[in-house]
């Protein structure tokens, strides 16, 4: 019997763990609830808030990006102005510094012409030569040929 009654204790007292608990995970999801319930239009303007301030200071941003550009090219067209007075000076060292390296390079390409007529003239002097001994050697060879040629005839006769 006492057995009984402390197991029948026992479930009691865990039924009634069990309901308080569910009665706290019950009063837990309300409180969350509640607290979104609250939370979301705090977000909501917190993100317009912020929406608006991203809004100005890009717009801050592309301001300054624009006068800095306005700026840069005002000063191009100071140098360039500035740059303009001196623009026949430059043609002018231009011009002069082409015609120095036109004339170096032209004599050069002359010296270069005539050390080419010079080989020229030599490998055709060379090759006139060699052809020269090519058939003084070739008639020589032949002269000797015919006499051997003939000296075997008479051999044979």
């Amino acid at each position: 019997f006492i057995m009984a009654k402390q197991v029948e204790q026992l479930e009691k007292e865990k039924k009634e763990l069990q309901e308080r608990l569910k009665n706290q995970e019950k009063k837990i999801d309300y409180f969350e609830r509640a607290k979104r319930l609250e939370e979301i239009p705090l977000i909501k303007t917190a993100y317009e808030e912020q929406r608006v301030h991203d809004m100005e200071l890009w717009e801050q941003q592309e301001e300054e990006r624009i006068t800095t550009l306005q700026l840069e090219r005002e000063k191009a067209l100071e140098h360039k102005s500035r740059l303009s007075r001196m623009l026949e000076d430059r043609d002018l060292f231009e011009a002069r510094l082409k015609a120095s390296r036109r004339t170096v390079y032209e004599d050069k390409l002359k010296q270069f012409q005539e050390r080419l007529a010079e080989e020229r003239r030599n490998r055709l002097e060379e090759r006139k030569r060699q052809r020269k001994e090519e058939r003084r050697i070739t008639y020589y060879r032949e002269k000797e040929e015919e006499e051997q040629r003939l000296r075997e005839e008479q051999l044979l006769k």
